[in-house]
């Protein structure tokens, strides 16, 4: 009766015209009363997240009191309304307008037309000379249009494509663009809009004073890079907007130190119901929801498995990194794994949905990666070398499911000199020792209170990699913990985002940023430092 009552709710979802809030919203009110209760947003919770909750939830039955209280907290939190013990549809207008207030844009919650929405930034293999666009618009172009972008101070023109996607009656469209021969390090304000086949008549530019993006700059002595990375997002339920808010006025605040780009380590807007439904309003809300952060700089991703729906079509569809745009020839398989260089860092995206055994395509990948940035220990000038995947290849979370990563990855990681590990899947955050094998190494490296590791190793497999699990970025938080390895230094299950300091070839930091510091006794922040 359960899952009829879903489905049925589903069908009437996605035939209406409402907005994508509306849509959002009607999710969570099963009974259409325009009240969203705790017992309805337990039953929203236990449908789209593969990882329940609670195991003995029952819809029909009436809520443990843990549960209860912790839904009842996330009620007050958007509506603030002591008052008040549901949420109503304006609490998610007001949330959305608040994110966006804070760079003074004005958001439609009914995108119409050519509006362009879901503006996305990422970066090709040259990140010193091209970016990548991408948005979204909610009605198709006449066929005589093209997607255009007019960015610099001399008004230069770059063209693209429109492509989409049919999942969950989806009907919108992509609109993606290549953007090349551009300078290092210098700033692009822009305009998106569509151009006649005459290559001449532009009847539709849209505008917007905060749209800009800036390449990186050719490497010099002075040089640093900073990148927010997290993964397990989403959107209102229960905090990932909260977490984008916290991200977009740090990025705001903070002009000394705004980070050059993102990287998102997977599970990024849950828009499936972990069944075999996947709605795509949920996707047009994220996709908005960091539009205010990905159209200045570009935002990079990696696979988790929420993005798993009809054969990762919407993954694959509205979002273009490099091995999709430019695919080296052992960047096979679009937007599952690549590699990209900047300045500083040598980043390797690995997806753990996919098969990475030895012969595996992603395997050989992998190894031919690693193995081009090897002979750079020799010359002193290898950057640093950081894997990102989903799942994670060292936690202490009794939920973890993490395959044979350790059995078919890990002596890579060692034999190569991965300095850091970055993982999600799990909704905490965990920071290891320098490890290998389970084993706690480089003691004599490793300060006591964990905030240094200082090695001069001067081959790759001299040095242990540490491994990040930031799965905090927003996803519903009920973790359960074994008894802490020796090897898991620090670890907490609160909501957040990390910021990564890369100062030079040789110094690199790491702090996470939390939506309530209070949850913890110190927030977490340590240095790697290599003396070559």
């Amino acid at each position: 009766m359960f899952s009829l009552r879903i489905l049925s709710v589903l069908f009437v979802v996605s035939a209406s015209f409402a907005n994508d809030l509306e849509i959002y919203f009607d999710l969570i009110d099963l009974n259409h009363d325009g009240k969203a209760t705790s017992q309805e947003l337990a039953i929203f919770l236990d449908r789209f997240y593969e990882e329940k909750f609670d195991p003995d939830f029952s819809p029909t039955s009436p809520l443990p009191s843990a549960t209860k209280a912790m839904l009842e907290k996330l009620i007050q939190n958007y509506n603030r309304n002591a008052t008040r013990t549901y949420l109503v549809i304006n609490d998610l207008k007001r949330v959305y307008y608040e994110l966006y207030s804070l760079q003074n844009q004005v958001p439609s919650s009914e995108y119409q037309g050519l509006d362009p929405e879901q503006i996305h930034l990422s970066y090709t293999h040259n990140v010193h000379n091209q970016m990548f666009i991408s948005f979204v618009t909610r009605d198709r172009p006449t066929p005589n249009l093209r997607p255009i972008i007019k960015y610099g101070s001399e008004g230069y023109i770059a063209f693209g494509n429109t492509t989409t996607y049919n999942v969950d009656g989806w009907h919108h469209w992509i609109h993606y663009i290549l953007i090349d021969n551009l300078q290092p390090g210098t700033k692009y304000n822009y305009a998106l809009g569509f151009i006649e086949s005459d290559n001449k008549t532009t009847p539709y530019i849209f505008s917007s004073p905060v749209w800009a993006f800036k390449t990186m700059p050719i490497q010099t002595n002075g040089q640093r890079e900073f990148v927010y990375i997290y993964g397990d997002m989403g959107t209102f339920m229960p905090m990932g907007i909260e977490v984008m808010k916290a991200i977009v006025s740090d990025f705001i605040s903070n002009t000394d130190e705004q980070p050059d780009y993102v990287v998102h380590v997977g599970d990024i807007a849950y828009g499936g119901t972990g069944g075999k439904i996947e709605i795509q309003a949920v996707w047009d809300l994220f996709m908005n929801q960091i539009a205010p952060i990905a159209s200045q700089i570009p935002y990079m991703t990696a696979t988790g498995n929420h993005e798993k729906y009809f054969n990762y079509t919407s993954y694959k569809t509205r979002f273009f990194m490099p091995s999709k745009v430019d695919p080296t020839p052992f960047e096979v398989d679009e937007n599952f794994y690549f590699a990209l260089e900047t300045n500083l860092v040598q980043w390797i995206f690995l997806s753990t949905e996919h098969d990475y055994t030895e012969g595996a395509s992603q395997r050989i990948f992998l190894e031919n990666a690693l193995e081009q940035y090897q002979q750079k220990w020799q010359f002193k000038q290898r950057p640093w070398l950081i894997v990102v995947g989903h799942r994670p290849m060292y936690t202490s979370d009794i939920g973890a499911n993490a395959g044979d990563l350790q059995v078919d990855l890990e002596p890579l990681l060692v034999k190569y000199g991965v300095d850091l590990a970055i993982w999600g899947h799990m909704h905490c955050y965990e920071r290891t020792t320098p490890v290998k094998f389970n084993n706690v190494t480089d003691r004599e490296h490793f300060s006591a209170d964990g905030k240094l590791y200082k090695h001069n190793a001067t081959a790759a497999n001299l040095t242990s990699p540490i491994h990040l699990t930031i799965g905090m970025a927003g996803a519903l938080i009920n973790e359960t913990w074994f008894p802490q390895p020796e090897w898991s230094h620090i670890r907490y299950a609160t909501f957040g985002f990390g910021k990564l300091y890369i100062y030079n070839e040789t110094h690199l930091e790491f702090k996470t940023i939390l939506l309530d510091p209070t949850v913890v006794d110190e927030e977490d922040r340590f240095m790697i430092v290599r003396e070559f």
